[in-house]
């Protein structure tokens, strides 16, 4: 869990009194403030429902203020840097509902800032380290319906509207990441890349879950590996390379390993032979030592003696001629 939201956590538990004991042992003080400006205790605060506001000072030097009003937050909420005064995560409550969060840097800039237009549509503006915008995105829930990308020169590099278009994924110091095609709100295909901008990988999309091939690159451009998914699982051949040459073939089904695995010297020469089955080994395993084989036999993940393989695998020849003659 990320900093940001792990602290986005104890606002939530913190400042709504429901926080459990291992976020107390986190505490170091809490105050509680009627708006007039004057101290009043815990009981007080909560159980008159106060308004004003409760700031909390945690052991790593965050300090969360937060206001009430009715008993529920309502106005500004803040959470500094650590051991600093200067506001991290701003966010604007209306009787208890998130209307507006800003995250800036330690300079004070604004990095990002969220509006939530209604329960489920919101708008994210991004801006860029020097103050300049880095892109605005308008989501209907999961999908994004419109935005727009901005250079470092302030100019409009990619836009999607009502929910196809392209969408370009930028650092706070303009290094490009990603670059996204967008079909009906989502995405259909990603291109990554590393910081010197060279390809670091291509994947195809299903309504934003992976579905399709997935190639991936080292910073030389040679192949790392070339998977193919099926609703976000990897479901048909996998290859990994090493040095440029294939190295490893794995076969999926539904996720999990089904099939032979095969893994070569050099990309030719094999050098063993796997059998998978529900992500087991399952069969044959075939080690190869200068063009002489040898085998181990597994059974459902366990190792086993070729003479135990044959019996169980008769075994389980039966039960299968039983169940289909059952089915009939």
């Amino acid at each position: 869990m990320s900093r940001y939201l792990y602290l986005l956590g104890c606002l939530s538990l913190l400042l709504t009194g429901c926080c459990k004991k291992q976020q107390e042992n986190n505490v170091v003080s809490t105050r509680y403030i009627h708006k007039y400006g004057y101290a009043v205790s815990k009981d007080e605060f909560e159980n008159r429902k106060y308004p004003g506001q409760v700031v909390t000072v945690m052991k790593n030097g965050v300090t969360i203020t937060s206001t009430f009003e009715n008993g529920v937050l309502h106005g500004a909420s803040t959470l500094t840097f650590p051991h600093s005064q200067t506001v991290e995560t701003y966010f604007l409550y209306n009787q208890g509902s998130l209307a507006k969060q800003i995250v800036y840097d330690v300079t004070g800039m604004p990095l990002r800032e969220e509006i939530q237009l209604s329960p489920t549509r919101y708008v994210t503006t991004k801006w860029y380290a020097d103050g300049t915008p880095l892109a605005t995105e308008e989501y209907a829930g999961k999908e994004l319906v419109d935005a727009q990308y901005f250079t470092r020169q302030n100019e409009v590099e990619a836009r999607i509207e009502k929910g196809k278009g392209a969408r370009v994924v930028r650092d706070i110091q303009g290094v490009l990441l990603s670059r996204e095609d967008y079909e009906e709100g989502f995405v259909a295909k990603r291109d990554t890349f590393y910081s010197t901008g060279n390809p670091e990988s291509t994947a195809y999309f299903a309504r934003g879950i992976l579905h399709g091939e997935k190639k991936s690159f080292n910073e030389k451009g040679e192949p790392l590996a070339v998977k193919e998914y099926i609703a976000g699982k990897l479901h048909g051949k996998t290859t990994f390379f090493k040095n440029g040459a294939r190295s490893v073939d794995v076969h999926y089904l539904d996720g999990l390993k089904n099939g032979l695995e095969i893994h070569y010297i050099d990309g030719d020469l094999v050098s063993q032979e796997i059998l998978w089955e529900n992500d087991h080994k399952h069969g044959p395993s075939k080690y190869f030592v200068e063009g002489i084989a040898q085998v181990e036999y597994f059974y459902d993940g366990r190792r086993v003696s070729e003479d135990k393989w044959k019996e169980l695998n008769q075994l389980d020849e039966m039960i299968g001629q039983i169940n289909s003659a059952a089915s009939w």
